[in-house]
């Protein structure tokens, strides 16, 4: 038995095979994709859109989706279009100011148009 022999020499691994995904299904839906979020109570779905828990279907006597409450869709759809006029206010509002900008930017230029053609 040698002295200066090594006691101890693990075995070189041989490099993994690239296998990425292989045999694996491809993802049916993006992860950006989101549905809305619902919670089924005994008599009532509730459904969680942009950040409102809103009431959505009740389930009928033979499972299927039956129409809530007119007065509970009212207030839905009222706080749906609240949402919407918001959006819609801010949307005008910002229409409003880069047409400002650019009635600005054109007289700007007919004044300097004016005075080349005084030259």
């Amino acid at each position: 038995m040698p002295i200066f022999q090594k006691k101890f020499a693990p075995k070189v691994a041989p490099p993994r095979a690239q296998r990425l995904n292989i045999g694996c299904p491809p993802p049916a839906e993006d992860l950006d994709d989101f549905r809305t979020i619902t919670l089924n109570l005994v008599d009532k779905q509730l459904c969680f859109i942009d950040g409102v828990w809103l009431n959505g279907l009740k389930a009928g006597p033979g499972g299927g989706p039956v129409p809530s409450g007119s007065g509970v869709n009212v207030t839905d759809d009222l706080l749906r279009m609240k949402r919407r006029v918001k959006t819609l206010e801010q949307e005008n509002n910002m229409l409003q100011v880069k047409l400002d900008v650019l009635v600005d930017l054109l007289t700007e230029n007919v004044i300097e148009l004016n005075e080349i053609k005084n030259q």
